[in-house]
């Protein structure tokens, strides 16, 4: 195997690790492991841009918190992402359909058009944890997945299928997940309390918006 190809493998094991740990702070509340790592460094970013700016903004939003951040910041993503203590209006809950339904409700057409995407590249999730296709957390995770068969597609020498899934890439991160995500974030600086939700939802959006362009770069050459 040739450097160039060791190293096109390795990005594409990088962008998975990134989008799973998108995905695992958007599913449930953090934990302290979570919070030690995010304490110790900040998150990987270029030298300038929204994507930096968010990374200092988490940084900082930890090296200030208080001793009891982890309690703070899980009562936060309840009243952000589950809508504790919301009874009426918009919330934050982080489903597609919420944000793309004229009528903001739950399995509308955009978890239709992700379960067809799902199936298409045999992506399952679980149904024991009873909860739409179109939350944020799973398509951040589709994303992992296809960076996994991404890389195991370059192993095989499987450049062809390699080359179909990034243009499947591009395809989900504009069509779904930047389609929405700029409107979750909104939400979330309206009901977070603590200044880690919102910029977390900024990086993440910067992260995908960067990833996006770079699939679109990669598909053109």
């Amino acid at each position: 195997m040739t450097e160039e190809m060791s190293d096109r493998i390795a990005e594409m094991c990088g962008r998975a690790e990134m989008y799973r740990l998108l995905a695992s702070v958007f599913y449930r509340e953090l934990d302290d492991e979570q919070i030690a790592t995010l304490k110790a460094t900040p998150l990987a970013a270029p030298e300038e841009g929204p994507m930096k700016a968010a990374s200092e903004a988490i940084y900082r939003s930890f090296r200030v918190a208080p001793p009891d951040v982890l309690t703070r910041l899980r009562v936060d993503y309840a009243r952000i992402f589950l809508a504790a203590g919301v009874y009426e209006g918009d919330t934050a809950v982080p489903f597609e359909s919420v944000f793309t339904d004229e009528e903001g409700n739950l399995m509308g057409e955009a978890r239709e058009q992700v379960v067809a995407v799902f199936r298409a590249e045999e992506v399952t999730v679980d149904p024991a944890l009873q909860s739409p296709e179109d939350h944020l957390s799973f398509e951040l995770e589709f994303m992992a997945i296809t960076s996994d068969r991404i890389a195991e597609a370059l192993e095989a020498g499987n450049e062809e299928e390699a080359s179909r899934l990034l243009a499947v890439q591009e395809r989900f991160a504009r069509e779904h997940l930047l389609n929405w995500m700029p409107m979750l974030a909104e939400r979330v600086r309206t009901f977070a309390r603590e200044a880690f939700y919102p910029a977390f939802m900024d990086y993440a959006i910067a992260f995908v918006d960067d990833d996006a362009a770079w699939l679109e770069e990669s598909l053109a050459q």
